[in-house]
């Protein structure tokens, strides 16, 4: 008779043709032939720890904090030309002969790629006319923001720059600063305004 060694999960056992097979069937375990469907539908729980709750909380807020104001004196009206020398605030008034910017520095989340987080710019001024009713000219743009670092924010610089007094004439303007939420749960806007003369008393 023809003899084989046959390894069926134990030590080689020396069997005939006949033979091998309940030597292999009483030798396989019984879990062996379950196929990819008979897995167990729930995974069992994920145990974290302490500092990984902590962690995964603070990105957590902070995405659902969305675009904020890097401080009280990140959004407004600067005066300078291409930089803020001094911070004047959100609705300032008439203001004296100078050049003056609005400016933005957001804190934005750490998560997601870019085209994730924008906010939205817009102002609205009204050219007073010696006779009729103001010319209305307004700007709007968009911008894609995104996570600068933790010592300082996004800055966008300017927003919008302008002069006092105005070579058109007598102004009064407004400014929003729009940041929609990429969930669709809301948005926070910002907003103020400022006036300026015109030359020539205009």
């Amino acid at each position: 008779m023809l003899w084989w060694l046959v390894a069926c999960g134990e030590p080689q056992v020396r069997c005939g043709v006949e033979e091998c097979g309940e030597v292999c069937a009483s030798t396989t375990r019984p879990d062996a032939a379950k196929g990819p469907m008979d897995a167990p539908a729930t995974p069992p729980a994920v145990d974290r720890s302490v500092f990984e709750q902590e962690l995964l909380a603070a990105a957590l807020q902070d995405v659902r904090d969305g675009v904020r104001p890097w401080d009280e004196r990140a959004i407004g009206v600067c005066a300078g030309k291409k930089d803020c020398k001094e911070y004047l605030g959100t609705d300032v008034g008439e203001l004296p002969p100078g050049d003056y910017v609005v400016r933005a520095e957001l804190r934005v989340p750490a998560s997601g790629e870019k085209g994730t987080w924008k906010v939205k710019f817009a102002s609205e001024c009204a050219l007073e006319r010696p006779q009729g009713e103001p010319t209305v000219s307004t700007y709007s743009r968009e911008y894609d923001v995104t996570y600068a670092g933790p010592e300082r924010g996004f800055r966008l610089l300017p927003l919008r720059a302008f002069e006092s007094p105005a070579k058109e004439g007598r102004q009064s303007c407004k400014w929003t600063l729009t940041a929609p939420h990429p969930s669709g749960t809301g948005e926070r806007v910002w907003e103020g305004g400022w006036k300026v003369p015109g030359r020539y008393g205009r």
